[in-house]
């Protein structure tokens, strides 16, 4: 999902942890030799539903998809909440700085004549394809409405939380302040082996170009979000807002990631 910190992961594993297996077989796997790919062959932050119906330009017939161990990272989602303000990505609702996260319309939403409960948003997908169906080509996108910036978090993680099928689960925070142990039992998982010295990732894993700029490195990460007692300063900051929080945020999906309701 947007701002879950997935490029950090991709680092790290390809820093630190080597597959001696498929290194040995670069003619065979040419440019996947590593076995880490930052994305999944459905697409990056495409929801489940779209595995098996989708395929990438860079994957496209390599491999089977059901081969593929997914990896999906989780992050606490009122602070997931405040980076998708900063960085919206393909996300798109009508949105301030004067109130943002908004969930329910207050009086700088109204100007903008919402007109609903909550603030619903849409998010541009590529488009899914199916049996025998032509792949779409890469202009054609699909919107997907969600009721709101809460409702976007529950019904995108219950489907990975809900699948039948082998996959990873990685908490943001684990990652962040656990860094060495959660991407060594990541890459035993994998079948991987850890290098000798770990090797951390001081700035943006994601860059600082385009949607990207001005996204955090390692040590403004840790001042951030190493206070509990500041999680959410600043960000859900009108009453209505934390009461829709506390009312849907999917009761199982944070008991599951240990995360508190607000």
């Amino acid at each position: 999902l947007f701002n879950s910190a997935t490029n950090l992961l991709v680092n790290l594993l390809r820093f630190n942890c080597v597959n001696v297996a498929r290194v040995n077989q670069k003619k065979k796997y040419k440019n996947f030799t590593d076995g880490i790919l930052y994305q999944a062959p459905w697409g990056k932050h495409n929801p489940l539903s779209w595995r098996l119906h989708h395929e990438t330009k860079a994957t496209m017939g390599k491999f089977d998809q059901r081969d593929f161990l997914p990896i999906v990272m989780v992050k606490d989602p009122i602070t997931w909440m405040s980076s998708m303000c900063r960085h919206p990505y393909e996300a798109r609702w009508p949105h301030s700085r004067e109130h943002c996260p908004n969930l329910v319309p207050n009086k700088v939403d109204r100007r903008r004549r919402t007109g609903s409960s909550t603030i619903g948003l849409q998010v541009k997908f590529a488009t899914r394809h199916y049996g025998d169906e032509p792949i779409p080509d890469s202009s054609n996108k699909t919107f997907i409405p969600y009721k709101s910036l809460v409702d976007f978090w529950n019904v995108w993680y219950h489907e990975w939380y809900d699948a039948t099928f082998p996959r990873v689960m990685i908490r943001f925070e684990d990652l962040l302040f656990h860094a060495e142990e959660t991407v060594a039992k990541v890459c035993t998982c994998w079948g991987g082996t850890m290098r000798r010295d770990f090797r951390y990732v001081k700035n943006s894993a994601k860059g600082q170009q385009g949607p990207h700029a001005g996204s955090a490195g390692f040590l403004a990460s840790l001042i951030t979000y190493g206070n509990s007692t500041l999680r959410n300063h600043g960000i859900l900051t009108d009453k209505r807002d934390v009461k829709y929080a506390r009312e849907n945020l999917d009761e199982e999906l944070m008991t599951e990631f240990g995360y508190a309701m607000i």
